[in-house]
């Protein structure tokens, strides 16, 4: 996901800034990173302010560390912390008690974010045809470049789950029939 976002954030005309492992750097600037904070030895949250925008791919510390890098006003999207009730009622056209569960279970966040005065927004990915046919356009135009950090025939599928539990892929891995 962090290989996709650098590259659509750039190709929307942002100025981007992520972290990365000394072993990830050559890569994410590669492709249109601006700026660079190795998490192995620099705490992000400590190091950057005044963002507009945040994109969590990680949750946890992460998530909350976020909040303190941005501006008033500015957004926190992520794709591994708590779903709130929009999630609910405009990206699953979910009963009234998912939306109610959403609630209580974002409260302590949407606080926090009330607090911060910033907004707080579960990203919930779903199929799209226009989405998937947009994104091929940009492939197909050499805008954006898919990132495969491996690949194993599909008899040899455990390794690749055991690949993607360690959580340090470069990119996509890939299990193939």
């Amino acid at each position: 996901m962090g290989t996709l976002a650098i590259q659509l954030a750039k190709h929307f005309g942002a100025e981007v800034t992520t972290t990365a492992s000394a072993r990830g750097d050559t890569l994410v600037r590669r492709l249109g990173a601006d700026h660079v904070i190795d998490y192995t030895r620099e705490d992000f949250a400590g190091a950057l302010h005044d963002f507009d925008a945040v994109l969590d791919l990680v949750g946890g510390a992460t998530l909350e560390e976020s909040f303190r890098i941005l501006r008033p006003g500015g957004r926190l999207v992520s794709i591994a912390g708590v779903p709130e009730p929009l999630t609910a009622t405009k990206d699953l056209d979910a009963p009234a008690w998912v939306t109610a569960a959403f609630w209580v279970m974002s409260l302590g966040i949407r606080r926090r974010a009330r607090k911060a005065k910033i907004s707080y927004r579960y990203l919930f990915m779903r199929p799209s045809g226009d989405g998937l046919r947009f994104l091929a356009s940009l492939v197909d135009a050499g805008k954006l470049q898919p990132v495969v950090d491996s690949s194993y025939p599909f008899d040899r599928i455990a390794e690749a789950f055991a690949a993607l539990e360690q959580g340090h892929a470069k990119g996509k891995i890939v299990v193939t029939f």
